[in-house]
């Protein structure tokens, strides 16, 4: 094959593509930060043999790095290759020989330079968002999960940088085991880059990021496409309409209105959200009938499709004693009451769903066991009492899929039908490691073992959602509870939807000021300009429940065309950026006006449809 001329490496490392040239940091350098806290740059070491290389893939310079001040006899490769198909090229990092040297963090590469008038960074944290080069604010200065990949941190493991000259995509090909700094001063200038993580206290394989160009006048919208033609290659994304022929369910969800309702509401003593001035704010109830009365209410109101998801329907009461949380709870209805829940949703034409976890794993739980939670490197357990169920550790998730077929084995026993559950956290917290060597795991494994949980539940006609998305997931994931934007982001922009929206169902708060809807907007108009699913009240009354029902009625109409498509573009038609607009990969136009509080949504046969 004809070697590809648009990407060549040059002399002092800068990398020349479609005409631009692109320059490394040299305040930023590569280097090895220790356990003791201490960095150690590449550039330091006593050697540093650098030679070509050309393989039937491409052609670049491997270098070998030793006895860098600090870190004993360690020893590790460089590789920076140019791939000769298509260009892309790969900066791979590999250790030789640790020598007792205990890494941290391995920064490698550094951060690529963009910077001037009209550059802006596309990063992927919780939605996604864009960071000009030159943003007025700081930014981006504390990412969630300290930027762990495979969390709400990085919904993808990619970021970007764009310029009026040219773009490129950066693309962490083991994301489990990385993390990434997003730096933004008030004023800028944009750096990013990726931090290698040990495995279970070890570099024990090759780190690679592969870096794409692309020429002059691309745009974030084209990042999105390419990282999409990427991830078909490597099998990630399997679309609703796959799933749907898995799982009935998928189809019976298109259209729905989220309902979320409470349980029973038990905070103990030790967690940081109990109440300790108004003690009896700790406990609440809401029994399995008062849903079943809400339900039928809604139905007699014209709502035709609807998923009811239930929390704290265990005896323990809500984030309490995971995972031993059966049976129901006595004081809900017990088995007989949340059955009867169960009936009356199908007879409703309705569905079910519970609220569930197989992460955190409390000390209380009946058959709590040390000997089953994650375990550091070092041999510590790490744990907290945050959530209203106090003191835990984290479950090793290769233990989860056990837990979940024993507790919905009960379930399903029990007579509780089920067309969907939410297994909390799963896409949204970073993947765990687990050195026990009864069950060590490492963070890839923990992916697949959470993967494998919700595989389960499509074997069962149960359509599998947790609360958030993520890239690893887009396989077995068919809903979320939400998947908003980064707080305080920069500018707010629909890049996992840009990505995979025929993947997945993602819900949205309807109103303004709810989590993760950027200040001025409203939930309502997001989630027109995201093809998504609403949330439909669970205590509104009066003209506040038939403005929700209206609000629904328009969506689930928009859902029911789009949901399988591919959102193919997104854009900004005001310089305010209030006005935007995305298309479907079927036709269908969504505008809205955050200023106007206004959409228009047009359809492919023609019709338009701008009010409630």
């Amino acid at each position: 094959m004809q070697k590809q001329s648009f990407v060549r490496l040059m002399e002092d490392g800068a990398i020349c593509a479609y005409g631009r040239t692109w320059h490394f940091d040299p305040a930023l350098p590569p280097c090895l930060l220790l356990a003791d806290g201490k960095k150690a740059l590449f550039s330091e070491a006593v050697s540093i043999v650098s030679v070509p290389i050309a393989t039937g893939l491409g052609s670049g310079v491997r270098t070998r790095v030793q006895e860098i001040p600090g870190c004993g006899g360690m020893q590790f490769e460089t590789e920076i290759l140019v791939n000769d198909t298509d260009g892309h090229v790969d900066f791979t990092f590999s250790v030789l020989r640790e020598a007792g040297a205990q890494l941290r963090e391995v920064m490698f590469p550094g951060p690529l330079q963009a910077d001037g008038a009209g550059a802006y960074a596309v990063v992927n944290t919780m939605q996604g968002q864009l960071i000009p080069a030159d943003w007025p604010e700081e930014t981006a200065a504390k990412l969630p999960f300290d930027g762990q990949m495979c969390s709400e941190s990085a919904y993808m493991p990619w970021w970007g940088e764009v310029t009026p000259d040219g773009s490129y995509l950066a693309w962490v090909r083991s994301p489990w085991d990385a993390k990434y700094t997003v730096s933004h001063p008030a004023g800028g200038p944009n750096r990013i880059y990726v931090r290698h993580l040990p495995s279970l206290g070890k570099m024990r394989y090759q780190r690679t990021v592969s870096y794409y160009f692309l020429p002059a006048g691309s745009t974030y919208a084209d990042l999105c496409r390419l990282y999409r033609s990427l991830a078909e290659e490597e099998g990630k994304p399997v679309t609703l309409r796959e799933k749907a022929a898995e799982n009935p369910q998928v189809d019976r969800l298109i259209g729905c209105c989220v309902m979320h309702v409470a349980g029973k509401t038990h905070v103990t003593e030790d967690s940081r959200f109990y109440n300790r001035e108004e003690p009896e704010k700790n406990e609440s109830l809401v029994p399995f009938s008062h849903w079943e009365e809400r339900a039928r209410r809604l139905k007699e109101l014209g709502v035709d499709r609807l998923y009811l998801h239930q929390d704290g329907w265990g005896q323990p009461g809500y984030d309490n004693q995971h995972p031993d949380y059966l049976p129901p709870c006595q004081e809900l209805g017990g088995w007989e009451g949340m059955k009867a829940l169960s009936d009356t949703m199908q007879e409703l034409g309705y569905l079910f769903g519970i609220h569930d976890q197989y992460r955190d794993y409390y000390l209380d739980a009946p058959t709590y066991d040390a000997d089953n939670a994650c375990q550091g490197a070092d041999g510590s357990i790490y744990g907290h009492a945050i959530w209203a169920g106090g003191r835990q550790n984290y479950l090793c998730a290769s233990l989860a899929p056990g837990y979940v077929k024993r507790n919905f084995e009960q379930l399903l026993k029990g007579g509780i039908s089920l067309q969907a559950t939410y297994l909390d956290v799963f896409t949204c917290n970073e993947a765990d490691e687990c050195a026990n060597p009864r069950h060590r795991m490492t963070r890839r494994e923990c992916l697949a073992y959470r993967a494998q949980c919700f595989h389960y539940l499509t074997a069962h006609g149960i359509a599998p959602s947790s609360e958030e998305v993520n890239d690893w997931a887009m396989d077995s994931q068919v809903f979320c509870h939400w998947a908003p934007y980064l707080t305080g982001a920069a500018i707010p922009v629909p890049l996992f939807n840009l990505v995979y929206h025929d993947c997945v169902m993602i819900p949205w708060k309807m109103e303004a000021g709810e989590w993760g809807i950027p200040e001025g907007t409203t939930g309502f108009l997001h989630c027109l300009l995201n093809g998504g699913m609403p949330y439909m009240s669970d205590q509104a009354e009066g003209e506040a429940l038939k403005e929700n029902i209206r609000q629904w009625r328009v969506i689930s109409q928009l859902h029911r065309q789009v949901a399988k498509e591919k959102m193919v573009s997104h854009a900004f038609l005001t310089g305010d950026r209030k006005r935007q607009r995305t298309v479907f990969s079927d036709g269908t136009q969504v505008t809205v006006d955050f200023a106007g509080n206004s959409f228009e949504i047009r359809y492919p046969d023609g019709r338009v449809v701008n009010t409630l």
